[in-house]
């Protein structure tokens, strides 16, 4: 937010939001700073953050002071190192152990309280999971993951530490590993580029840590409504691409007071009456967001392409956009990507369309790997295997 990022269609400034949580107060701050130092896009990322796009040269200032007065921006010194990622449900779906709102909001407390953490590189990253295992396949860092009854586990790097404590004392452990992992890093950006890796911190600390266990990819919240543990309902709904803008986040002020975002690029309101849904599920179709769960639009994104970064080779926003037309829900999640460097893939996404160099784009389905000369190419191999 504070060093803006220079892009094809001007400056990009980059809005943490730890849990994905966004309250109707910082939606309508985010669309008039959009509106009045932007070009009136916004993504929602694959960290479930957001971009602010198009930005001149000078906005960092007058953006930083707006989004702290709407309390994105609680400390200046930790701005890089926010990253903090949870269900959109938090806690309140079927497969939860116990509610994590609270455990969020204390680690993005501590995480800009600690001194140390001022050098924590902008990659590291935190997952607070439920226990439904939501998201886990994002490879974060430090994982803390309900056990029910308040009680609480942390992984280093999918490695379990032989600990359990409640909420506090789990969010005391995640911040001393991550000032452990500050002092032993060297260059490295991430826990398992650490020399030693997880095994060097958790010795750190003086705890055990147990044998590795592979994450799972768990099934993505589809679109449409879920009822929640609670009595109450979640709305979640589709953003094609992850694309937003200004009139979409005020009628999303409107809707719900609690909006969350998810790395699959949903938004979630939270804590609905049973007979508010249809009238919110009617008002975000009509406000240009997807609720149907067999759409084409499900599993499928891209990065920002061609017209948006300078480094894309081709405009793969409109070749995913075509392929949602033709694409079932039910096929595999896949990503388009402009170039080598895959901008915007989850880890462990199966499908892949890459563009290497001119009339080169690489097509990828789970093991097996093509090249071929177009997108529309990709397309129909995309489209063949799904078949088979």
């Amino acid at each position: 937010m504070l060093t803006l990022h220079e892009a094809a269609d001007g400056w990009l400034a980059r809005v943490r939001l730890p849990g994905g949580r966004l309250t109707s107060q910082a939606l309508g701050v985010l669309a008039t700073v959009c509106e009045q130092h932007g070009n009136g896009l916004i993504d929602l990322t694959a960290r479930a953050n957001l971009q602010l796009r198009g930005l001149g040269t000078g906005a960092g200032t007058q953006l930083a002071s707006c989004l702290a007065a709407a309390g994105l921006l609680p400390s200046v010194a930790h701005d890089r190192v926010r990253n903090v990622l949870a269900s959109p449900l938090a806690g309140r779906g079927p497969r939860a152990l116990d509610e994590i709102d609270a455990v969020v909001a204390l680690l993005d407390e501590r995480v800009c309280a600690s001194e140390a953490l001022h050098d924590l590189p902008g990659r590291f990253c935190f997952l607070v999971d439920d226990g439904s295992g939501a998201i886990r396949e994002m490879g974060p860092d430090v994982t803390l993951a309900a056990r029910g009854g308040g009680r609480f586990g942390v992984a280093l790097d999918g490695r379990a530490l032989e600990f359990e404590g409640d909420g506090a004392a789990a969010v005391d452990v995640a911040v001393r590993v991550a000032e452990a992992f500050v002092a032993a890093r060297g260059d490295a950006w991430r826990l398992s580029e650490t020399p030693g890796g997880a095994a060097t911190v958790a010795a750190a600390l003086g705890l055990a840590l147990t044998p590795m266990t592979r994450a799972v990819r768990t099934p993505a919240i589809p679109p449409g409504a879920v009822q929640q543990r609670d009595g109450g309902v979640a709305l979640t709904a589709l953003a094609p691409l992850g694309q937003l803008w200004p009139a979409l986040l005020r009628e999303l002020a409107r809707l719900g007071d609690d909006v969350r975002l998810s790395p699959r690029r949903t938004l979630t309101l939270v804590d609905l009456d049973a007979g508010r849904v249809d009238d919110t599920r009617a008002a975000l179709t009509a406000a240009g967001l997807v609720l149907e769960d067999d759409s084409g639009w499900v599993g499928l994104t891209a990065c920002a392409g061609a017209g948006a970064c300078p480094r894309a080779l081709a405009d793969v926003r409109a070749a995913a956009s075509a392929r949602a037309a033709t694409r079932r829900a039910s096929d595999p999640p896949e990503h388009w990507a402009a170039c080598e460097r895959r901008c915007g893939e989850a880890p462990g996404t199966p499908v892949a369309v890459v563009c290497n160099a001119d009339d080169d784009v690489e097509v990828r389905f789970d093991a097996r790997t093509w090249s071929v000369p177009t997108l529309e190419q990709a397309a129909g191999r995309l489209t063949l295997e799904a078949a088979r």
